[in-house]
């Protein structure tokens, strides 16, 4: 069995959950991963009836992290809870081209909904804080994760700024054939600089930064004027209700 599949079916049989949805959510899926880079992996699952009548507590968020893997599960719950805020992060899981486990109708319905009525708003400030702090570390730090970070923030903005559609793909190569701002050129630039190849040319870092920093200046006028999202809190309800099998019931009456 693929080794990623067992684990995940370990994972359901430790925690007694049933996972929705798995994907890739790191280098991985941006399609920037070298040799040494690990497994960012991201799921969506849900726990039998009785633990959500439960009077204790239930567990939202299942954890697994070593040397090679980086797992991190939200209960379904959770996740329409964070959907209904346009959580960022949730928006690119939905989006990822590497999904290892896709099973369940629901997680098509969630996809739909996700992609069709989250908050450009949202995502584009979200995109914006990432591009300041991430040039701000790299500026102190020099490290090259922060300015592959600001860019592919900055991909990910002029998608949600500039074009009508959402953005559709997290994979930096597709995304810098569609902009208009990055090239090619720099995208082999930053890998090579993640790869730790010798770079020639330091002026080219210097400009990629310049052009980065240039890119949020311009705009930010434009963030407070984005679409605000449409998500429907009980479209997002019935989903769960029919996961959990329990559509139709009547409500209580004494």
């Amino acid at each position: 069995m693929n080794p990623i599949k067992e684990m995940l079916t370990n994972m359901e049989l430790h925690h007694d959950v049933k996972i929705l949805y798995a994907c890739e959510a790191g280098s991985r899926a941006y399609g920037f991963a070298t040799e040494s880079s690990d497994y960012d992996i991201r799921f969506i699952y849900i726990a039998p009836l009785k633990k959500y009548l439960s009077l204790t507590k239930k567990e939202e968020t299942i954890t697994k992290q070593d040397d090679k893997y980086d797992v991190q599960g939200w209960d379904l719950k959770k996740a329409l809870l964070l959907a209904s805020k346009s959580n960022p992060s949730l928006y690119e899981w939905m989006l990822s081209p590497i999904v290892y486990r896709k099973l369940d109708p629901v997680m098509t319905s969630m996809i739909n909904v996700v992609l069709t009525h989250y908050s450009k708003k949202a995502l584009g400030f979200h995109y914006s804080n990432m591009i300041k702090n991430n040039l701000q570390a790299w500026s102190r730090k020099n490290e090259i994760s922060h300015l592959v970070h600001a860019v592919r923030a900055s991909l990910m903005l002029e998608q949600v700024i500039h074009f009508d559609n959402d953005p559709d793909t997290i994979n930096f190569q597709e995304l810098t054939e569609k902009s208009n701002t990055f090239t090619n050129e720099e995208l082999s630039l930053l890998f090579c600089l993640k790869t730790g190849e010798e770079v020639t040319g330091l002026p080219l870092i210097s400009q990629l930064c310049a052009k980065v920093s240039h890119f949020i200046t311009a705009s930010e006028p434009s963030l407070p004027h984005l679409k605000e999202g449409t998500m429907n809190l009980r479209v997002l309800e019935e989903l769960f209700f029919q996961q959990l099998g329990i559509e139709g019931e009547r409500d209580y009456k004494s």
